[in-house]
């Protein structure tokens, strides 16, 4: 028998944290006014004993954790696609001075070290992916903490919590994310038990756009975020033949014939792109996907979803209901997303503002080099 979703998950509404209720953490002995971390990387960092001025440079899904845990005090610097994706989604209803902080320090995803020295701050945090990051603000003299994409295999739920865990550090506070995680393990676990009863040969194929223009189309294979949304979600990567995220051509899309298309907030382009064919030197016309009409835009909710950020247990969640609708047909998305607002982060959202998170601007995806 299928367990009730709405029997525990309206057990959060009353033991659910604020995401900001963090506490100075219990001091250590370091030298006088500096203290040191490991961070994801593998780097021991020395920080300031008080980090008050902090610079997010590639590890964009971070801003979001960083707002809702702390607001934005101590913000100096965000790179400009952290401001893009902020600008047009729900995170601007609980940080709406985030547009204003400084973001000439990054252009096309490359940091310039005079402005950046610029800003002052005690620390840079960065990417694991993005080693120039480091080498820039070390040069310059600035601690740097690595925040590793792979650090749960791309387990974007399981991610996020060492990410809040390491920011918390990092800014030497105490959070008590206990509720939000218990949260997202059950809707994981929920997720898993159900899928795991769909044959094989049930499951849709599915691929995900990561970044597509005249000129660009990158499509995640293995060991990527798209694979494992695509496959905890109970669907078969139609892009399994690769790993990463490479260049790939439409003739390979069409042997591939997905029965589903997602595309992320990295690219502007929208469904009606692959319909209309409105990009230069790609037909979609052919393709099961585009013919069936099952192309979606991935939402862009507290951040955009194709990565880890603290909206992934909805994330998985949506993927799911989007692949086995009658499998999850006791579960509303728009409701579930209303009350985990609600109980997180505090935030009280309308009909209108779900439908926004599910169909973003085009804006969303400035200030990405595609």
């Amino acid at each position: 028998m299928k367990k009730s979703f709405h029997a525990f998950a309206a057990l959060f509404a009353a033991s659910a944290i604020l995401f900001s209720s963090c506490t100075k953490k219990t001091a250590v002995q370091e030298p006088a006014g500096t203290r040191t971390i490991v961070d994801q990387v593998g780097n021991t960092v020395t920080l300031p004993k008080e980090v008050r001025r902090v610079v997010i440079a590639s590890v964009w899904p971070l801003a979001s954790a960083y707002c809702l845990m702390f607001g934005t005090e101590g913000l100096v610097g965000l790179d400009p696609a952290i401001i893009s994706a902020a600008e047009n989604s729900m995170l601007i209803k609980a940080a709406p001075e985030i547009s204003k902080i400084e973001s000439s320090f990054s252009k096309n995803g490359h940091l310039n070290a005079e402005e950046l020295i610029k800003l002052k701050p005690d620390v840079v945090l960065y990417a694991s992916g993005v080693m120039e990051d480091y080498d820039v603000a070390t040069q310059a003299g600035i601690p740097a903490v690595g925040f590793a994409l792979d650090a749960k295999n791309f387990n974007a739920v399981e991610t996020i919590f060492t990410w809040i865990d390491l920011l918390a550090e990092v800014m030497g506070k105490e959070c008590d994310t206990r509720a939000y995680k218990e949260y997202a393990e059950k809707i994981q676990n929920l997720v898993a038990e159900r899928v795991s009863a769909v044959p094989e040969e049930k499951k849709p194929s599915a691929m995900i756009i990561h970044r597509y223009s005249d000129t660009t189309l990158q499509i995640p294979g293995t060991r990527t975020w798209g694979d494992y949304w695509i496959t905890a979600s109970g669907a078969k990567n139609a892009a399994a033949v690769n790993k990463g995220t490479p260049q790939v051509t439409v003739e390979e899309v069409y042997k591939w014939n997905p029965d589903r298309i997602y595309i992320t907030n990295f690219s502007d382009a929208i469904p009606e792109d692959l319909y209309q064919n409105t990009f230069q030197n790609y037909d979609w016309s052919n393709v099961r996907a585009v013919k069936e009409k099952n192309v979606r835009k991935m939402p862009l909710g507290i951040y955009r979803w194709y990565v880890t950020n603290t909206d992934s247990p909805l994330t998985l969640l949506w993927l799911a209901k989007e692949h086995h609708p009658d499998l999850f047909g006791d579960i509303d998305i728009p409701t579930e997303i209303k009350e985990f607002y609600r109980n997180f982060y505090k935030i009280e959202l309308t009909d209108s503002d779900i439908e926004s998170m599910f169909t973003p601007n085009r804006a969303a995806a400035g200030g990405i080099k595609n």
